[in-house]
């Protein structure tokens, strides 16, 4: 058994003391050499804090600036990597969600610590081993979970040095305190999405009286129990492949499933796996698909018509989103570290999760981190280091779609609780993400970050409101590995694609 390994009593909470941010006299920024970069006038620069150096890129106004705005989408599990990459592959997409900021503020990107072009996390051994069943059911498979962990964390160790115990949020969060610092800004405006909202809060918790302009978007709920989530969110995709199967009963021009037992097919391909995908990775590639829901049911639709007849090449690439290295294995240094789990307690949690979702598993991008963090070193979990309620120097935007199949609504509630003078907006729209889903919360995040300005409680309730239907016409023509690209700081899907079907064949496991 593992030794556990805990923290000194002064990281015990994170409000305690935070590290001081480093002193900068400014940032030399230079042009980037990159077509995308001119496109949008980038410039980049680095700087060093706690001893990491960061890589930076801003985005000047169109305008006459009125300072800074950060902004940080990183995502659980395969989805961090370089914010900096992000942004110039799929910034018209970006910017055209927040006019307003960008025509009065610079917006700056930070890739964090470990990844990207800041100093990275290097980590020889892949999280994610195909032969291991991500839901435990006996003694030996979370023996061997947890084996597996140990080792790619004794080798992410050895490749990459002190750096490996330095990148949780709570480090991270100072790093923004330094880049604040840097740009002379006096607080901190900020917009955070999915691990980067969750971020936003660690960062509100140190650093409260430096806390600007924050919005948070479809935000991990960091004062929840690892645990907690993993059911919550097994609940929620859950209830969306549910709704998918009641569209394709009534839409058979546009779902090839259309009068089957569509559930059924799911169970049918997840005990048999398709060539080059096991069954726990053609959930997860389902997962993938319903973060763009219900854009995506077309989608989802003839992957798996295609992979109920032994063709995965529809859903290999969503399946590799999640698993794309360098980013899948190195963004563990942050989730293990603050998100540790119990080796003891998997397999009764794996129980109640199947239970939840019997059919999509609950293998969600969620599970999936608290699986691969089996084996990592123990130690208190953010949620214990966090006080349980924050005190910011500006009211926070916390904003999310009421049918979200990732980070359920609830969270976003749970967070405007804690957090006092906060202001929640739920639209009653469906789809990961309020800023890419529903334009009413988009218009709303652009005005606070630009001018201040909340949004009534009548935001989003005059009917900008219920959940779109997919699109109509020909189901094949809806590419939507072109807009959850779009949301994902990865390569290219042709390059994922390939790359996933080049990878040794391996036995399905149901």
């Amino acid at each position: 058994m593992l030794a556990k390994t805990m923290a000194v009593v002064a990281a015990l909470v994170l409000a305690a003391v935070p590290t001081p941010a480093t002193a900068a006299p400014g940032l030399a920024w230079a042009s980037r050499p990159q077509p995308q970069a001119a496109k949008y006038h980038a410039e980049c620069a680095t700087l060093v804090s706690g001893g990491v150096t960061l890589t930076l890129l801003r985005i000047p106004s169109t305008g006459p600036s009125q300072g800074p705005v950060l902004a940080d989408s990183q995502e659980i599990d395969g989805y961090g990597g370089s914010q900096i990459d992000f942004f110039l592959r799929h910034g018209d997409n970006y910017l055209a969600r927040l006019p307003r900021t960008h025509r009065t503020h610079d917006i700056v990107l930070a890739d964090p610590r470990g990844l990207g072009g800041s100093t990275p996390v290097r980590c020889p051994t892949s999280a994610h081993d195909p032969a291991l069943p991500e839901l435990p059911a006996t003694p030996r498979d979370t023996a061997q979970i947890a084996a597996h962990g140990w080792a790619v964390y004794v080798r992410c160790a050895a490749a990459t040095g002190p750096l490996i115990a330095r990148t949780g949020l709570a480090e991270q969060a100072d790093d923004l305190e330094t880049v604040r610092t840097a740009l002379g800004a006096p607080r901190l405006d900020f917009l955070g999405q999915a691990t980067g909202a969750e971020l936003a809060v660690v960062y509100a918790a140190r650093h409260p009286a430096h806390a600007g302009r924050i919005v948070l978007d479809t935000a991990i709920d960091p004062f929840l129990p690892a645990a907690r989530r993993v059911l919550d969110v097994a609940r929620a995709e859950e209830t969306a492949f549910t709704r998918f199967a009641a569209w394709c009963a009534g839409a058979p021009d546009r779902c090839p499933l259309a009068g089957q037992d569509v559930p059924a097919v799911l169970d049918e391909v997840v005990t048999r796996g398709v060539p080059g995908l096991t069954g726990d990775e053609v959930r997860i590639a389902v997962g993938q698909f319903l973060l763009g829901y219900p854009v995506a049911w077309p989608g989802i639709a003839h992957a798996l018509a295609a992979a109920r007849e032994g063709d995965g090449s529809e859903l290999a690439p969503y399946a590799a989103l999640t698993y794309t290295e360098p980013d899948y294995t190195a963004s563990h240094a942050q989730t293990c570290a603050d998100h540790p789990s119990t080796p003891g307690r998997l397999a009764g949690l794996a129980q109640r999760v199947h239970a939840l979702a019997p059919h999509t598993g609950g293998i969600s991008l969620h599970w999936d981190a608290l699986v691969s963090c089996t084996g990592w070193p123990d130690g208190p979990s953010l949620t214990e280091r966090l006080p349980g309620r924050l005190a910011p120097a500006t009211p926070v935007l916390v904003t999310a779609t009421e049918d979200d199949p990732i980070n359920p609504s609830a969270w976003t509630a749970d967070i405007g609780a804690r957090i006092a003078g906060s202001h929640v907006l739920i639209a009653p729209v469906a789809g990961h993400g309020a800023l890419d889903n529903a334009p009413c919360a988009a218009d709303a995040i652009d005005s606070y970050l630009a001018t201040g300005a909340l949004p009534s409680d009548e935001e989003c309730r005059s009917g900008a409101g219920n959940p779109s239907p997919p699109p109509s016409g020909d189901a094949l023509s809806v590419d939507f590995a072109t807009i959850l690209a779009m949301n994902s700081p990865h390569t290219g899907m042709s390059e994922r694609k390939n790359a996933w079907r080049s990878r040794p064949q391996r036995a399905a496991t149901g």
